[in-house]
């Protein structure tokens, strides 16, 4: 399994699917009032638990079962492997290697793959735009705006490097899933979410909205509305075989990781803006099940198991980052304190 690891340190969430496009309205009728399965059958209701964070309180446990990265160091299970970087980002898995981001402290970067034994290959030279490695490790999407109302998206071998596929759409897109040759990609301009197969180069509507998180395995889709004045309205969230018919829509969440059975959801605030210090799971339809605070801010989040997150936890001065396993009140750290 290819996890998804997720940086949810961008200054905001109004815009995760757009990369620099203007604020649309909401889609057409088609998408205006999907049948909801919340209305249907209302779940009773709940208190949901709370937890504080605190990496330096908690017992150590097991190293992460999926692999994640902690500052510039590649953990995964018993492996660590440390880069000489600026930064580091884990895109996935790839044939047993770890394809990673990596940015240098002369501003240059590329996407490597890297073996178990610290051995390190390039596939892309020069990071220009979105980055996403197909679940099934075999390719590499790389997301780019040439031009101003455009986004060009390119599929590049994730083991060799060579090229694919390449196309161009209309607007701003990005890919938010793929898996053996097909992909999801959401974008505006016009607002839309929509499935692309790169061998046949064919595609085919999702939604009129926005899409803004996806997996494709777990059958998930994350949309948004916006108002007519052009910020989001609500995030809604559907199963990808049957688009029309919403198991969640939320005008305060929105929805950051996606675990593997689908029928749980990490959230935050559909409107934020700056560091974030409070994370939520929710339930396939919506159900709040508990809430994750922490004094510093969370930097990156992934679901380990369909009920365990991996939680990457700063440090309110920068100091220091941790890696912390929870499973609704239950927590230990899986790694050490790092420098971030």
């Amino acid at each position: 399994m290819t996890t998804r690891p997720l940086r949810i340190l961008a200054p905001a969430l109004l815009g995760l699917a757009a990369l620099a496009a203007p604020a649309l309205a909401v889609g057409g009728p088609a998408d205006a009032a999907p049948a909801t399965l919340e209305a249907a059958a209302p779940t009773a209701p709940h208190r949901a638990d709370s937890v504080n964070v605190r990496p330096a309180t908690l017992d150590r446990g097991a190293g992460p079962k999926v692999p994640q990265v902690l500052g510039t160091t590649i953990l995964d299970r018993g492996t660590k492997i440390t880069t000489r970087a600026q930064e580091v980002q884990l895109y996935g898995v790839s044939d047993g290697a770890y394809v990673i981001g990596v940015w240098g402290r002369n501003g240059s970067s590329r996407v490597e793959r890297v073996t178990k034994d610290g051995e390190r290959t390039t596939i892309l030279q020069g990071i220009r735009g979105d980055i996403l490695l197909s679940t099934d490790g075999r390719q590499l999407f790389e997301g780019v705006v040439p031009r101003v109302g455009t986004t060009r998206v390119t599929v590049l071998d994730a083991v060799t490097g060579e090229r694919v596929a390449r196309r161009t759409f209309d607007g701003y897109v990005r890919v938010l899933d793929a898996d053996e040759d097909r992909a999801v990609l959401g974008g505006t301009g016009p607002a839309r979410t929509f499935w692309w197969n790169n061998q046949s180069d064919l595609t085919s509507r999702i939604s009129k909205r926005e899409g803004y998180v996806a997996d494709i395995r777990a059958d998930r889709v994350g949309t948004f509305s916006r108002t007519a004045e052009g910020s989001v309205g609500s995030s809604f969230v559907t199963s990808l075989a049957k688009p029309r018919t919403t198991l969640w829509r939320s005008s305060q969440q929105a929805v950051l990781a996606i675990a593997p059975s689908g029928r749980r959801l990490l959230t935050t605030y559909l409107n934020t803006d700056g560091p974030i210090g409070q994370l939520e799971v929710h339930g396939a339809t919506g159900r709040k099940l508990v809430t994750y605070r922490t004094p510093g801010f969370f930097d990156a989040a992934a679901w380990e198991t369909n009920q365990a997150l991996l939680l990457t936890v700063q440090e309110r001065d920068g100091s220091g980052v941790t890696l912390v396993r929870a499973q609704g009140t239950d927590l230990e750290r899986a790694s050490a304190r790092m420098a971030p």
